[in-house]
């Protein structure tokens, strides 16, 4: 248990530190004076990104059968998934 929430702290602070660039790219394209607008509306296509690529792990994982609610030890299709998902 101190392992699987130690690696979700750590990942954590790391995914916010690498999205750091990202900040700094949409504050610099952000036009004089509607700074927020744009900058809000960049963050809204990011994180629509985010549920949406939530969604479609959620979805993969169902279709391919891997730990269903029926069978939850089933893990057959997993390496597909991993495949599919990291291409």
């Amino acid at each position: 248990q101190v392992f699987s929430l130690g690696d979700t702290v750590v990942l954590t602070v790391l995914g916010e530190v690498s999205f750091l660039p990202v900040l700094v790219l949409a504050a610099k394209i952000c036009p004089e004076g509607v700074e927020a607008t744009v900058f809000a509306a960049l963050m809204s296509v990011f994180n629509a990104g985010g549920v949406a690529s939530g969604a479609l792990g959620a979805g993969l994982t169902s279709a391919l059968g891997v730990g269903d609610m029926v069978d939850t030890d089933n893990f057959d299709n997993l390496f597909a998934l991993i495949l599919i998902c990291n291409l």
